[in-house]
């Protein structure tokens, strides 16, 4: 009998698509905050507040989403535990296509936030 449950396979399954969803969360609560205290002239790296915030989201949940989309082409990740081949190659086949989606998805939100100033 395997140590993991039904719902932690599935979870980490799904875990590009939930890196991506709290990415673009992020995204937007950091373009909430800039938009709403307005801090006139904030600077963190000499960059602007939100584009600094945003940028470092953005690289950590790309290298996040990165290393399991290695893990998963390497055949390790979910369903690891699973003795058949048929569950542990879906759940591999899974995770590759949702990093690839996810990097494209995290790209796509983080760019804009990146190039239009964060209240314009």
């Amino acid at each position: 009998m395997s140590g993991r449950s039904f719902p932690v396979t599935f979870g980490a399954m799904l875990a590009p698509f939930l890196i991506w969803a709290g990415h673009f969360g992020l995204v937007y609560a950091i373009n909430g905050a800039v938009c709403a205290r307005s801090p006139e002239g904030a600077m963190l790296f000499g960059y602007p507040l939100s584009v600094a915030l945003v940028a470092a989201a953005t690289v950590l949940a790309m290298a996040w989403v990165a290393v399991l989309l290695v893990m998963a082409l390497r055949g390790s990740g979910p369903a690891g535990h699973v003795a058949s081949a048929d569950p542990r190659r879906f759940a591999r086949w899974f995770v590759v296509a949702g990093a690839g989606s996810a990097l494209v998805a995290i790209l796509w939100v983080g760019l804009p936030a990146l190039l239009v100033p964060a209240c314009g």
